[in-house]
């Protein structure tokens, strides 16, 4: 599900084990809830996997495209993650992804330099 054109919900349980094994990413073990971030080029991905779950899809995964680009869909996932906790909803595993997402949003101007965007700004300042 498009949330916006940068942000995706994946709920295929099918599509987010294959997408952990090809990015070495795959949980060792599903006896308890668990949550991971990982970067495929330039966008951040999210997964949890809920253990308890009593619903058929036990996988989720947030896609941000180009997430440094994309800052009110970080934003966006952020509200979403302290909604869940508010609502004591895999409240340790929310925290855990809600540290993640704050730390890489902290991290931007980083992973900007890493991608090389920084160099690309500088040189379209300097025709102003």
């Amino acid at each position: 599900m498009n949330i916006q054109p940068t942000l995706r919900i994946v709920s295929d349980d099918v599509a987010i084990i294959d997408c952990l094994v090809d990015h070495g990413e795959m949980f060792k073990s599903f006896d308890t809830n668990k949550t991971t971030t990982f970067l495929v080029d330039e966008d951040l991905h999210i997964v949890f996997y809920f253990a308890e779950s009593e619903v058929e899809n036990k996988f989720m995964m947030y896609i941000v495209d180009n997430f440094t680009e994309n800052q009110d869909c970080m934003a966006l996932v952020l509200n979403h993650l302290e909604e869940q906790i508010k609502n004591n909803n895999y409240t340790y595993i929310m925290k855990q992804a809600k540290s993640k997402v704050l730390d890489m949003l902290h991290m931007t101007n980083t992973f900007r330099a890493l991608f090389g965007k920084n160099k690309t700004e500088e040189a379209n300042e300097l025709y102003y």
